[in-house]
C-alpha cells in the first residue's frame, strides 16, 4: 500500500511562524521524546516530494521507527493542535466561540450590562462578515437579558430583527440551493432548454426587492447562478457581467476577501478566462497583475492559495502572451518561473499542467523545440500517477508531433503514429484526429495538391468545432486551426 502523503502535505503548507510556533508548542505538549517528533518534522518538511523509504532508511537505528505509521498519525494529530492555538484569535469561529462562552459566563453571573456589551461587539463584526447564524445565537442572548430586565420595547426590536435575519437566511439558502443545483445538473449532462429558461425565471423571482435584503451571499448566489447558466447557454457577454458583478461586490467588502481568498480568486480567474475568450486582453492583464498582489494587499498567509494563485496567473500571462503574439515576452517569462514551477510537487493540483502546456507552446512560438518537448515530456510522463484532463493529454501529444514536424525531426512519423493510436482509443475527440490528419497532410508536400479543397474544409470544421469547445469551456488553448493555415501559407 503506497503511504500517505498527508503529513508531507500538511507540514509543507505551514508558514515559517507555523513551523516555529509548532517547535515550540511541542517541547511542552508532545508525550515522551519530543526530539523525536521534531527531527521526524524536520525530515519530512526536507523532502520536495515525499518519500517514506528514505524516512526509514534515515531512522533505521531509531525505536520510533518500527512504528512509523502510528508515529506520523501522532505528529498530524499535535501539528493540528498547534496550528489551532497558533491561529485562535486569528479565526472569526475562534474568535466567537470565545465571545459565546464569555457571554454565557456573564450572564450567569448575572452581570447584564457586561453580557451586553460583549454581545454588541460580537454582533459589529457577526453582521460585517454576515455570519446569519452566530447573530441568531447572540440575539438570543440580547432577548434574555431584555426578558430578565422586563424591557419591552428593546424586546420587540429584538425580536424583528430575528424575523428580518431569518428572511435573509431563507433568501441566501433559496439562492445558494437553485446556484447548486444547476452545477450538480451541469455535471451529470442534463441540463435542456426548459431547464435552463426554468431555472433563470427562479433566481429573478426569488432576488429580493428589499435592498436591505441584497446581502454579500444573496448577491453572490443569484449573479454565481445567473453565471452558471449563460455559460451554459454560451452568453459570454452576459458571462462577463456576472463575473464582473462578483467582483465587484468582493471589492467593495475587503473583510470577505481577506475571509475567503479562495472564492476571490476563482471568481477573478474565471472573469480573466471569459476576458480572453471575448479578446480583451488589457482587461485581463489589468486583473491578472491585481490577483498577483492580492494576497500581500490583504496580508493573506496562506502556502497552497499563494501556489494556487501563482499558477493560474502564471498560465494567463501566457496565454495573453501567445494571443498578442508577444512570444519573446512569453519565452522570457518561461525563463523567469522555470524554478518555482520545478519546486511545486506533481501531484499538488492539475492545474500545474495546464500551466506546463502553455510553457510548451511559448517554446514553441520563438522555435525552441527542445524546451517545448521537454515540458510536454512532463505532462505524458505524470500521466500514470497524475489527474490530468484527457483533452489535455491529447493535446499535448499533438503538440509533441509539432513541435517534431517543425524542426524536421526523424521521430515524427513514429510519434504521429502513436498519437493516433492514443486517438483511436478516444473517438469522441473527432476534432483532434482532423488535426492529425492535416498535419499528416502538410508533411507530405506538394504530392497531394489536388486534395486542398477537401483540407481547407477541414481546416474550417476544426476551427467551427475548437471555437464551440472554448466557448463551453473557456480552456486556453493553442490554435491548432491557426498553426495548420501559417504552413499552408
Amino acid at each position: 500500500m503506497k503511504a500517505s502523503p498527508d503529513l508531507h502535505q500538511l507540514i509543507r503548507s505551514m508558514s515559517m511562524s507555523e513551523k516555529r510556533h509548532f517547535k515550540i508548542y511541542s517541547s511542552g505538549h508532545i508525550n515522551g521524546d519530543s526530539k523525536n517528533y521534531l527531527r521526524l518534522f524536520d525530515a519530512i518538511d526536507g523532502q520536495e516530494h515525499y518519500d517514506e523509504a528514505s524516512i526509514k532508511n534515515d531512522f533505521e537505528e531509531e525505536t520510533f521507527i518500527r512504528h512509523l505509521p502510528s508515529e506520523k498519525n501522532y505528529l498530524y494529530g499535535n501539528i493540528l493542535e498547534s496550528l489551532n492555538a497558533f491561529n485562535k484569535e486569528k479565526t472569526f469561529l475562534a474568535r466567537h466561540s470565545n465571545f459565546l462562552i464569555s457571554i454565557e459566563l456573564l450572564f450567569n453571573k448575572g452581570l447584564f450590562e457586561q453580557s451586553k456589551k460583549l454581545i454588541r461587539k460580537a454582533k459589529a463584526e457577526a453582521y460585517q462578515l454576515e455570519k446569519f447564524s452566530l447573530l441568531l445565537l447572540l440575539l438570543r442572548g440580547e432577548l434574555l437579558i431584555y426578558i430578565n430586565n422586563e424591557d419591552d420595547k428593546n424586546l420587540d426590536k429584538c425580536i424583528a430583527e430575528e424575523l428580518r435575519i431569518l428572511d435573509i437566511m431563507k433568501i441566501q439558502t433559496t439562492l445558494m440551493r437553485i446556484a447548486f443545483n444547476i452545477q450538480i445538473q451541469i455535471d451529470k449532462g442534463r441540463v435542456s432548454d426548459s431547464f435552463l429558461n426554468a431555472q433563470l425565471k427562479t433566481v429573478k423571482r426569488n432576488y429580493p426587492q428589499q435592498y436591505d435584503r441584497r446581502t454579500f451571499w444573496v448577491n453572490y448566489y443569484y449573479h454565481s447562478a445567473l453565471g452558471l447558466i449563460y455559460t451554459v447557454q454560451n452568453k459570454n457577454l452576459k458571462r462577463y457581467e456576472c463575473f464582473k458583478q462578483i467582483k465587484s461586490i468582493m471589492d467593495k467588502s475587503p473583510q470577505f476577501i481577506k475571509d475567503l481568498p479562495s472564492i476571490y480568486h476563482s471568481n477573478s480567474n474565471n472573469l480573466v478566462n471569459v476576458m480572453c475568450f471575448l479578446e480583451k486582453y488589457d482587461e485581463a492583464q489589468a486583473i491578472v497583475r491585481r490577483q498577483k498582489e492580492f494576497l500581500n494587499v490583504y496580508g493573506i498567509k496562506r502556502a497552497t492559495l499563494s501556489r494556487i494563485v501563482f499558477l493560474h496567473t502564471s498560465e494567463s500571462e501566457l496565454y495573453i502572451f501567445y494571443k498578442t503574439k508577444n512570444y519573446a515576452a512569453a519565452s522570457a517569462f518561461v525563463k523567469q518561473i522555470e524554478s518555482s514551477v520545478k519546486k511545486i510537487e506533481i501531484n499538488f493540483n492539475p492545474i500545474l499542467f495546464d500551466l506546463i502546456f502553455m510553457m510548451a507552446v511559448s517554446e514553441l512560438m520563438v522555435n525552441d523545440f527542445k524546451g517545448t518537448l521537454k515540458w510536454l515530456n512532463q505532462i505524458i510522463n505524470a500521466e500514470r500517477e497524475s489527474i490530468i484532463r484527457k483533452e489535455l493529454q491529447i493535446n499535448a501529444r499533438i503538440l509533441y508531433v509539432i513541435a517534431l514536424f517543425e524542426s524536421h525531426d526523424i521521430l515524427f512519423e513514429n510519434r504521429l503514429n502513436s498519437a493516433k493510436r492514443f486517438l483511436a482509443q478516444e473517438p469522441q475527440f473527432r476534432m483532434q484526429l482532423k488535426i492529425l490528419e492535416a498535419i499528416k497532410y502538410l508533411s507530405e508536400g506538394s504530392s497531394r495538391k489536388k486534395q486542398k479543397t477537401e483540407f481547407a474544409k477541414t481546416i474550417s470544421e476544426i476551427r467551427k468545432q475548437q471555437k464551440k469547445l472554448n466557448a463551453e469551456s473557456l480552456n486556453k488553448q493553442f490554435d491548432f486551426a491557426e498553426w495548420i493555415e501559417s504552413k499552408l501559407k
